[in-house]
């Protein structure tokens, strides 16, 4: 009786709180505009509006991270993809003694991207969930050896990957970029436009005066000295464009905030159909505006 009264009273809700797949979100405009200008209101000075979307954004964080490492971590290790390795390890022995290794290769479980045998993918995972629960031990006995192995195969394993890439990124393409001709094409060895050229050129006289800063093996000549002083141009514009990039990276950020307001100032957004006078942005930005001056004013000021 209790589910048909929440039922009825479910479909009996006023438009405010319907939702229907081709309508607006009012609920979801309504929160968007009120917790970005929450957040803005930081500009005027701490307040409790400020508070309240800062603990929400941090919890909803908190949860939904707190899920996905569940799903990811926990789940599927121990139901999908377990039992994803058990239906190929059936499917490989019901292939018989004489199949194709293609074949074979086809129903292997792929754990890193590589195809290895189900029972091998199994024996794995199993592997990773205990070094999972060692890791808990730390929560009843801090002086424990057994979460000291799960954290030296994860810094071990993340140093050993990031140094790869980093190498491969930061060294090894650049520095096959710099043995490039900076005058024909790598392709097909025609001449590039002259404008790529005079590019190339000031790409490879900046990098050369930029390394030469950066010897200190030998007194310098004004030949050297004259390079280093490119050098440092070099690394002032670098340094400069890229701080200019950051900063108009966070004003984009901060105009594409400001212009999603005016998405939701439409008339279906409007509380209870009164219209673009009072939809999110407004009604919003008023009880905020009126809350924060009625607080200011109810605080007593303090005697000189």
């Amino acid at each position: 009786m209790s589910l048909l009264a929440l039922q009825d009273a479910a479909a009996s809700a006023p438009p405010f709180f319907t939702y229907t797949p081709n309508a607006p979100d009012v609920l979801g405009g309504w929160l968007i505009c009120f917790f970005t200008l929450a957040v803005f209101s930081f500009l005027y000075k701490d307040n409790p509006f400020y508070k309240l979307a800062e603990h929400v954004f941090v919890g909803v964080g908190t949860a939904w991270f707190t899920m996905e490492y569940y799903n990811e971590g926990i789940r599927k290790p121990l139901v999908e993809y377990v039992d994803a390795a058990r239906e190929q390890a059936v499917r490989i022995a019901a292939l018989g003694p004489n199949a194709s290794p293609e074949a074979v290769r086809e129903l292997q479980t792929k754990l890193g991207g590589y195809p290895i045998d189900p029972s091998w993918a199994i024996g794995i995972r199993a592997g990773a969930i205990v070094l999972s629960i060692f890791l808990l031990v730390r929560l009843f006995k801090n002086d424990s050896w057994m979460p000291r192995w799960p954290l030296a195969i994860m810094v071990g394993v993340y140093a050993a990957l990031k140094m790869t890439g980093e190498v491969q990124s930061k060294l090894v393409l650049q520095v096959a970029e710099t043995m490039k001709s900076p005058f024909t094409s790598p392709v097909d060895g025609t001449p590039l436009a002259w404008d790529v050229q005079v590019g190339n050129v000031v790409f490879l006289v900046g990098l050369v005066c930029a390394l030469t800063y950066f010897l200190f093996t030998f007194q310098r000549n004004k030949v050297v000295h004259g390079m280093a002083r490119v050098g440092v141009i070099t690394l002032m514009i670098t340094f400069g464009s890229m701080f200019g990039f950051t900063v108009l990276g966070r004003i984009a950020l901060l105009i594409e905030r400001v212009s999603s307001l005016s998405d939701y100032s439409g008339p279906e957004y409007g509380l209870f159909g009164a219209g673009a006078a009072l939809s999110p942005p407004y009604v919003a930005g008023a009880v905020i505006v009126a809350t924060l001056v009625a607080l200011s004013l109810a605080k007593p000021s303090r005697a000189d």
